[in-house]
């Protein structure tokens, strides 16, 4: 699985959500829709919009990996799997938060099923029943067996197959009027089958458990069924107030909240406005009704266009772009002796997300153009994890590093698991409308080894010591960095060429050679220009104690070399 292209489709489609939740909540209140019955399927067609976004939208595909930037060729080809390492990175963390919090509300909601469970196991049947649920199971049209239990405060209606109600221990005690009121209220969700509705709801909003507009979208469902049944219990009884003393008298008995998702007779943060339509009288003719949810309906789709335009979901390439990659032709994979045996096509490895690298100024003042060959590790989340600098100018090897170290790919299954791959990239920087020739120089070494350098013609006038970067050191990385060297006739070095190395070791390498100084080199008593190899090797030295006891140091004085 694709971690990083993972995390950003979900980036995306909560920014969908998030787009289309404030759309839809802004909607309703500028055509002053207020009907809770238009309102309760409007909000549970926009909750289903939200989930089902990813199915309903065109994903954009993504580009394979060989592309043109300009004046910067990248190609890729790929030369086969490693070992797989254990990675612990940021997107793993991400994931991992997503994936526990989706397990601990659904162990929430376990629970509140485990409770309920045991709530009726303790109940007692309420009989014989009073006379006036009697009169509403037989207004309603339902007859579900009632319990009454001294662990809840208030009413519950639980149960899709063979649905029940519990009623709290004093609704026994109550006047006629309230157990009218109460039980007509449980009964209609009963006949509704809102239970149902409930779960699902709630098993959405567990997987998507990190979006308040989810959260919110739930909230506006339940308020709205909450006011339908209102609105059923008053048709029903024909009795207002008795109905809003039962709500009232709810809301100040003291009592525990139920660790459940029923729907309850009161949930206290909705009391407010389902008292105020209650008390209000709502009147919307069939022609408003239906012009306002044809309004809703067409905004609400050009707001889902919208927002998955803005914020599009990217799939990896599809085969045929894929094939057509294959048929394009290949640049010769250069011989890694570190590369593992098995071949992968390049096509099998998609390119997901590409920085684009800068040509450096300098390097154009110069006039300073040609290939970087780059050797690098994908992990198995599609991260470059580790770049090796195989060949290419100094001055064009630094923004490469830059770019290529920020590049992701689609992961490389094997198996049906991702696993980490090696890759070779080449940069290719060209200067428009200029080719620049190569001249032949005479060829002279400077070979320096980790604790001693030996010197050939020219001498070294001066030098700076590379210093071992901090986080190679502490990563555990050696190696050698190899370069070529330009040196003109005043022994200046004038161009660094990298010929090998560890990207993490290169700019250290980098920095000091070029400016290093060497003494001029004469050919007939003329000074010339001459080509010098450099071999830096870093190395960490291992301590040891000598015989007196002392450690010694980690560098020498290369005077005392040959």
């Amino acid at each position: 699985m694709n971690l990083g292209l993972w995390l950003d489709n979900l980036l995306a489609y909560s920014l969908q959500i998030a787009a289309l939740a404030a759309a839809g909540t802004v909607l309703p209140l500028v055509l002053k829709l207020r009907h809770p019955g238009i309102l309760l399927h409007y909000w549970h067609i926009l909750f289903a919009a939200c989930l089902l976004l990813p199915v309903i939208q065109p994903w954009r595909s993504l580009p394979v990996e060989t592309l043109d930037i300009g004046t910067i060729q990248i190609q890729t080809t790929f030369a086969g799997a490693t070992d797989d390492p254990g990675n612990l990175s940021l997107p793993n963390i991400l994931v991992a938060v997503f994936v526990l919090g989706t397990l601990a509300r659904l162990s929430w909601l376990a629970m509140g099923f485990y409770r309920l469970r045991v709530y009726v196991q303790k109940a007692h049947p309420l009989r014989p029943l009073p006379e006036p649920v009697v009169e509403m199971c037989r207004l309603v049209g339902v007859n579900p067996p009632i319990y009454f239990s001294c662990e809840i405060a208030s009413p519950v209606a639980c149960g899709f197959w063979k649905p029940s109600i519990l009623v709290p221990d004093s609704f026994r005690e109550v006047p006629r009027d309230f157990q009218k009121a109460i039980s007509c209220h449980e009964l209609w969700h009963v006949r509704r089958n809102d239970w149902l509705f409930s779960v699902l709801e709630e098993v959405s909003v567990a997987v998507l458990w990190f979006h308040p507009a989810m959260w919110w979208l739930t909230s506006r469902i339940q308020l709205s069924r909450e006011q339908v049944i209102d609105q059923l219990v008053l048709k029903t009884t024909g009795e207002r107030k008795p109905y809003l003393d039962a709500l009232l008298q709810m809301a100040l008995a003291r009592g525990r909240t139920e660790l459940t998702f029923a729907p309850l007779f009161l949930a206290k943060h909705h009391l407010t406005q389902r008292v105020a339509l209650i008390l209000t009288e709502v009147h919307m003719s069939r022609t408003r009704i239906a012009l306002s949810l044809t309004a809703l309906l067409v905004l609400l789709s050009l707001s889902g266009k919208l927002a998955t335009r803005m914020f599009p979901l990217e799939s990896p390439p599809s085969s045929a772009r894929q094939r057509e990659a294959s048929l394009q032709p290949k640049r010769p994979t250069p011989a890694n002796p570190a590369a593992p045996s098995l071949a992968i096509p390049p096509e099998e490895l998609s390119l997901i997300h590409q920085t684009r690298p800068s040509y450096p100024v300098e390097a154009k003042i110069q006039r300073v153009q040609g290939e970087v060959l780059l050797a690098v590790n994908v992990n198995e989340n599609g991260e470059v994890d580790n770049i090796q600098v195989l060949k290419g100018p100094a001055l064009l090897v630094l923004p490469a590093l830059d770019a290529v170290k920020q590049w992701r790919y689609a992961p490389y299954l094997k198996n049906g698991v991702a696993v980490p791959v090696s890759s070779t990239i080449t940069v290719n920087f060209v200067l428009a409308g200029n080719n620049v020739a190569g001249e032949q120089i005479q060829g002279v070494s400077v070979v320096r080894t980790d604790e001693k350098v030996t010197l050939r013609t020219p001498p070294l006038a001066y030098r700076v010591e590379p210093v071992y970067p901090l986080e190679a050191k502490q990563k555990g990385i050696e190696g050698e960095v190899r370069l070529g060297l330009k040196v003109d006739e005043q022994g200046d070095v004038t161009d660094v060429q990298v010929l090998g190395g560890n990207a993490m070791l290169v700019p250290a390498a980098y920095e000091a050679v070029r400016q290093w100084k060497y003494a001029p080199v004469f050919s007939d008593g003329v000074p010339i220009r001459v080509n010098v190899s450099v071999a830096i090797r870093f190395e960490l030295l291992q301590p040891a104690k000598s015989k007196d006891g002392l450690t010694p140091g980690s560098a020498t004085n290369p005077s005392e070399h040959r």
